[in-house]
């Protein structure tokens, strides 16, 4: 072993240790740290940092997102519950409104009915009121008739004018024998 080149060695495997050499390599070791620490450790941990505080918003937004859905669905839940309970109570007013407007109608029509069988047995008994006047009105009219055909044939027959005659002047007569006479002349006539 040579001591003052600064080789060791020991056993089969011969490792020199050059100071030199040593020295440049650790020197360029800490260069490399110095740069690693001075420029690019500062950017990679305000990278991880941004990238980590991204993390924690997503994770934080997540769970708000989470939070926000399951109050959502809540809310859902409870407004389709609401307007269940509010479609049963809409049907059921609708139904008695249904119910009433129907009872109303039947109120109506039967008020109607017997509004209508009214006017129709006023409108009958006008009717028959007016027809009875008409028949009196023709039954007297042809009585009239009648009765001024017979007159005037009783009239125009050579009897009747010569009896017709003989009253006027009996009718003469009493009235100038008296009031009295006349009165009992025309009562008895007529009896």
């Amino acid at each position: 072993m040579n001591h003052t080149s600064g080789i060791l060695a020991a056993g089969p495997y011969h490792i020199v240790f050059e100071w030199p050499v040593f020295f440049s390599q650790l020197f360029a070791f800490g260069v490399i740290v110095f740069v690693f620490v001075k420029w690019i450790q500062p950017p990679l941990k305000s990278l991880m940092a941004r990238n980590q505080e991204a993390v924690r918003k997503q994770l934080e937004e997540s769970t708000e997102a989470a939070d926000r859905l399951t109050k959502a669905k809540q809310a859902y839940d409870n407004a389709m519950a609401e307007a269940q309970k509010e479609l049963e109570r809409m049907r059921v007013d609708a139904q008695d409104d249904a119910e009433h407007i129907i009872a109303q109608m039947r109120e109506a029509a039967a008020a109607e009915v017997e509004r209508v069988r009214k006017q129709g047995r006023e409108q009958i008994l006008q009717l028959r009121r007016q027809l009875i006047r008409d028949l009196q009105t023709d039954l007297t009219a042809a009585m009239l008739d009648r009765t001024e055909e017979k007159v005037r044939i009783r009239i125009t027959s050579p009897q009747a004018q010569s009896e017709s005659i003989e009253r006027f002047l009996e009718e003469l007569e009493v009235l100038a024998n008296g009031e009295h006479a006349v009165r009992r002349q025309a009562q008895s006539r007529w009896n």
